[in-house]
């Protein structure tokens, strides 16, 4: 009788640390799917994606409004992705064309609310890529930058780029101008192993 006392005590105590093991290892497994605070691990994360070539969703290219957005704005300058903005900056950049960074890029009314419809659809934010998502995490709370060139996310992914390669260099003379280095920023490639910067060799960080 004893004997099957103790036995009885030694497979309860079994079962009791298989318990506690289990239980830890489901809280391993919660605190892996907590997000972490946007910081340094998402900064972390930014790179690791552009390493790897993340940019922009390309949705934005096969809406019929694509077109139209192509034809009013790429005359003067690339027609930037939509997700590379948030929505309160296309809107603002939208309200002021006649003041369109010192010129005047008016549209007619239909025109242009159609124009800020489609940049909206597609803004950073609407959760498409986690491009978009990190885009606009870094732009929220500021006031509605204008300039994909100001971004945080942006800088953070060209300031090791020496300013003489890209204002300095007559082939490209701003960072504003994506297609000068990423051959395929027109259909949102803007993958880091496909940039080359004009008299340089092959960019890689």
């Amino acid at each position: 009788m004893k004997k099957i006392f103790v036995l009885l005590l030694l497979i309860g105590a079994v079962g009791l640390a298989t318990i506690a093991l289990l239980a830890d290892e489901e809280g391993e497994r919660h605190e892996a799917r907590e997000p972490a605070p946007y910081g340094k691990q998402d900064q972390d994360d930014d790179d690791e994606r552009h390493e790897h070539g993340s940019g922009p969703g390309t949705a934005y290219l096969s809406d019929p409004q694509y077109a139209l957005y192509k034809a009013e704005c790429n005359d003067c300058h690339m027609a930037y992705p939509p997700p590379m903005l948030p929505g309160f900056s296309w809107r603002a950049m939208m309200a002021n064309l006649e003041d369109h960074f010192g010129d005047n890029a008016e549209l007619d009314a239909a025109t242009a609310k159609q124009i800020t419809l489609y940049l909206e659809q597609y803004a950073a934010g609407k959760g498409r890529d986690e491009y978009s998502e990190r885009s606009w995490h870094a732009t929220r709370g500021q006031t509605p930058p204008l300039r994909i060139t100001e971004t945080d996310y942006f800088r953070g992914q060209h300031h090791e780029i020496p300013t003489k390669m890209v204002k300095g260099n007559p082939e490209v003379g701003s960072f504003s101008r994506c297609e000068a280095c990423h051959k395929g920023a027109d259909t949102g490639d803007f993958d880091e192993y496909g940039v080359q910067i004009p008299g340089y060799d092959r960019w890689d960080d």
